[in-house]
């Protein structure tokens, strides 16, 4: 049996989660939709403010630096701890807003205003961006499972497996969209790594998330378990506004509650395991598909670490858009000097690439 693995990076949710060049406006539009709806009284959580405060100080600051990656690795050489737990907290509840259903009839302003008029009015974000925003799911998800689940069985075939880079639940998303199961079931059924899952078997399928994930907490007061702050609620964002607040609050002074979204330079058990399992797939990975994923430097090491046994590895399928194909193959050589030459650009981006090995 064929081994097929993908590899997914941030241009694999691309249809409903930011990139980072585009990542500071819609923060922006993120921060003002919380300000129009404390304005308007739906928005009510006593720590409001001083989540707003510190999430326009986050998008201003990351306006100079080349991403919020880079912010954070500043913060963590300079022993400030509180002021990463914060960030961590405010990425997180962004991104879960990012995923959560919005009304259609919801008009998201820039953070900007026009000065002219009297009163002063607001400039409605690009419709562009409007639109995305409003995708809580990246529609190839939804094709990647029509793809490979077979009738009457719930999970992939062992012989596939992900290991992806997103903080986004985007596989767990559109799977418990298709099957009507809760995400804590999703995450059994999937093999999701780290979850509320203790632990998985890698010769089954399974999805494993190297940075963790936004909406994933760790109740350090109990000591007893993981658990989804999505499913609190119904993924609904009207429903979710006070929730989006929240664990900042708990947060606010130490970590109660904490963010299992994490950094390629952390060193944390449960980040380490994970790249240990990753390490073990790859070695006995046959084809790889890579989608979505420039390879970026602060990632780098852990790429190399992660690729530097490829023994199986027969093929690599890599899509991206056509014009940054031969620069992104050319990165392979600097993972692993095999790679680049087995490798095939894929530049159709309508769907996850289905290799014809399967």
């Amino acid at each position: 049996m064929i081994n097929v693995t993908y590899f997914t990076g941030a241009g694999a949710s691309y249809h409903s989660i930011p990139l980072i060049k585009t990542m500071n406006k819609r923060m922006k539009a993120f921060s003002q939709f919380l300000k129009d709806q404390k304005e308007s009284g739906k928005l009510t959580h006593d720590f409001a403010e001083k989540f707003i405060n510190e999430l326009d100080e986050l998008i201003e600051i990351e306006k100079n630096r080349t991403s919020i990656d880079a912010y954070a690795r500043e913060l963590e050489l300079s022993g400030s701890v509180k002021k990463l737990l914060h960030l961590k907290t405010i990425l997180t509840s962004y991104l879960i807003f990012e995923q959560l259903n919005k009304p259609k009839d919801l008009v998201l302003n820039s953070g900007d205003y026009n000065y002219k008029g009297i009163p002063k009015s607001p400039i409605p974000l690009d419709t562009e961006y409007q639109e995305m925003i409003k995708v809580p799911i990246d529609k190839r998800y939804i094709t990647f499972w029509g793809e490979h689940l077979k009738p009457n069985n719930d999970k992939l075939s062992n012989n596939i497996k992900v290991l992806s880079w997103n903080y986004d639940m985007q596989f767990e998303f559109s799977y418990s969209q298709i099957k009507k199961f809760s995400l804590e079931l999703t995450q059994q059924n999937l093999q999701v790594f780290p979850s509320v899952l203790k632990d998985i078997d890698i010769k089954q399928s399974c999805i494993l998330k190297l940075n963790g994930t936004a909406g994933l907490l760790y109740d350090n007061h109990t000591k007893t378990k993981l658990f989804n702050l999505f499913d609190y609620r119904e993924h609904s964002l009207m429903e979710n506004l006070d929730y989006l607040i929240e664990p900042f609050k708990v947060n606010f002074d130490r970590a109660y509650i904490e963010p299992l979204l994490t950094f390629a330079w952390e060193s944390k058990t449960l980040v380490f395991n994970t790249r240990k399992y990753a390490k073990e797939i790859i070695q006995d990975t046959d084809i790889l598909v890579i989608i979505g994923y420039s390879f970026p430097r602060f990632n780098q090491d852990v790429d190399r670490e992660i690729f530097k046994e490829v023994p199986k590895l027969k093929k690599i399928y890599y899509q991206a858009k056509e014009d940054e194909l031969p620069e992104l193959i050319e990165k392979l050589d600097g993972i692993n000097s095999k790679m680049a030459s087995i490798t095939k650009g894929v530049k159709n981006l309508d769907t996850f690439y289905y290799p014809s090995e399967l």
